[in-house]
């Protein structure tokens, strides 16, 4: 058996960025930037990159989120039967993110049980009925509220 010998050289070049902390792309305080800095919500922002909705998260506004985080997409995709590399080139995948966003501002004060509202995708959704684990996020152009479930 032949040995070779290692050499000092480097694993990996680092290459300076501009953007982000780390040099990766940087996210402005929208609600699809805060998606995509919430590290339990990376499935969500995944999504909506791969459906090409970037814009309907970034619009100036005002819009209501319901961000469900990765353990909605995880218990979502395993009731599909798809892989996560699969999800992101799911047919309808566009529809599936703008379930949950609505124009306007809706607050939990506005979430009286029972009252419905109309999704970008043209479904209506009772969010009251919604898991929810944070209400009322504030960021520059939407009200964002977490929830634990995917809206299809």
């Amino acid at each position: 058996m032949e040995s070779k010998q290692l050499t000092n050289k480097p694993l990996f070049v680092y290459i300076e960025k501009t953007g982000g902390e780390e040099g990766g792309r940087s996210f402005n305080n929208d609600a699809f930037g805060m998606i995509c800095k919430a590290a339990s919500y990376s499935m969500m922002g995944n999504a909506i990159t791969a459906s090409g909705e970037e814009e309907t998260f970034t619009q100036e506004g005002p819009i209501t989120v319901f961000a469900a985080d990765d353990d909605a997409f995880g218990d979502f995709i395993k009731t599909k039967g798809v892989s996560k590399m699969d999800f992101v080139k799911m047919d309808g995948l566009g529809d599936i993110v703008k379930n949950h966003v609505v124009k306007g501002t809706v607050t939990k004060a506005d979430m009286a049980a029972g009252k419905e509202f109309e999704t970008l995708a043209g479904n209506k959704v009772v969010v009251a009925d919604l898991p929810f684990k944070k209400n009322d996020i504030k960021v520059d152009n939407a009200t964002i509220h977490a929830i634990k479930t995917v809206i299809v």
